[in-house]
């Protein structure tokens, strides 16, 4: 399946969503709408997706040609670490040799970030932490890829559908079920149907591409349902309202993933999903998530806010001081984001060419589907 850039503005949008939430949280619309649960829950859905599908198509092709199985386990955790680890782990340590300086208790907690289970963290404590909250989610997608390519690997083919449906009922039934458990929803189980559901579109588009009609016919249906449910639950403050929230936007994001795929050669809403700038975006998205809550207590607290802003004329850096700090944070993170992805995050990325699924000779191939953030 060829590279679907729309994806990408799939990704920028979530993560101006995020970032929307966090750096403009008393707003009209942040109140009255949860935009960083929509955003993560968009991730969640494309990375379910695009996961599934390239573990399927893995599958398949190594059934067709005698190698092992293990092999695309080893490949697939090489490149997933290519992509995620190096400036991850790159900002953890920044952060933890800045602690002095910076609103975190990382120092003492660093294991959890490093281990990937600030989620399990935060629920424990029931409280988030400044600045590194947001690798909650990143938490939950690694343990997400702990489990899931054994699962679509090496159980037998005829029980994938149910396995897939199986995470979905499980993830509903448990979001019901610990509904009054303060930050339960960050817990990996409590997220699995948003996986799921970008799963079941790769296994349809998989193993019966020809369903593909019906399937958008019925998420036709469903997305409108959601939408309804979705959109009184915010005017009732009852967002779990039926059906759980997560449910709602995943439904709604798995039916415009499957919109683009069935109609991408004549979308409507070009202007949003052809937008060039929504690609550029969705390229460095996994930055712009992993630095948008880092950069306002790092780069611009600690250097400009000190040593720039003073030098402005007095009445932009008092009056206009919100306006100010909400500019410069996003130039700063623009700036961070594709310096990042540039020089460092695509060099590394261009060693995957070494680790091949199917053991091919190293050529420079076009990209599959499309390139994961997180």
């Amino acid at each position: 399946m060829k590279y679907i850039k729309q994806i990408d503005s799939l990704r920028a949008i979530a993560v101006l969503l995020v970032i929307v939430s966090h750096w403009i949280p008393n707003t009209r619309i942040t109140q009255f709408l949860p935009l960083g649960q929509i955003g993560v829950d968009i991730f969640f859905v494309i990375s379910g997706f695009l996961i599934t599908r390239i573990l399927l198509n893995s599958r398949i092709e190594t059934e067709e040609t005698g190698l092992s199985m293990s092999h695309v386990v080893k490949t697939f955790y090489i490149r997933r670490a290519l992509r995620i680890f190096p400036i991850y782990y790159l900002v953890l340590f920044v952060l933890l040799a800045l602690h002095n300086r910076i609103y975190t208790d990382i120092s003492s907690t660093f294991v959890y970030y490093a281990t990937y289970a600030t989620n399990f963290y935060f629920f424990k404590v029931g409280s988030f932490d400044g600045m590194v909250s947001h690798l909650w989610s990143l938490a939950v997608e690694e343990q997400f890829y702990f489990i899931w390519p054994w699962l679509m690997l090496f159980v037998n083919r005829k029980y994938l559908l149910y396995i897939i449906i199986g995470f979905i009922v499980v993830a509903i039934g448990s979001q019901y079920a610990m509904a009054n458990r303060a930050f339960s929803e960050l817990l990996p189980w409590n997220c699995f149907d948003a996986f799921g559901l970008g799963a079941l579109l790769s296994w349809q588009l998989t193993y019966k591409p020809e369903g593909l009609a019906r399937l958008y016919k019925y998420l036709t249906f469903a997305c409108i349902l959601c939408a309804g449910l979705f959109v009184a639950g915010a005017i009732l403050k009852q967002l779990s309202w039926i059906l759980p929230l997560r449910t709602s936007i995943s439904v709604i994001s798995v039916w415009t993933i499957t919109y683009i795929i069935r109609f991408q050669n004549n979308l409507k809403f070009k202007f949003i999903l052809n937008n060039k700038l929504l690609w550029f975006l969705g390229k460095i998205s996994y930055g712009l998530y992993l630095y948008h809550n880092i950069i306002p207590g790092t780069l611009n607290s600690l250097l400009i806010n000190k040593y720039l802003n003073p030098l402005l004329p007095a009445i932009l850096y008092k009056k206009y001081w919100a306006e100010l700090f909400l500019l410069e944070n996003a130039i700063l993170l623009l700036l961070v984001s594709w310096v990042s992805y540039t020089f460092f995050e695509k060099k590394i990325l261009d060693l995957k060419k070494y680790f091949d699924y199917q053991r091919k000779p190293v050529v420079a191939a076009p990209a599959v589907v499309a390139e994961l953030p997180n």
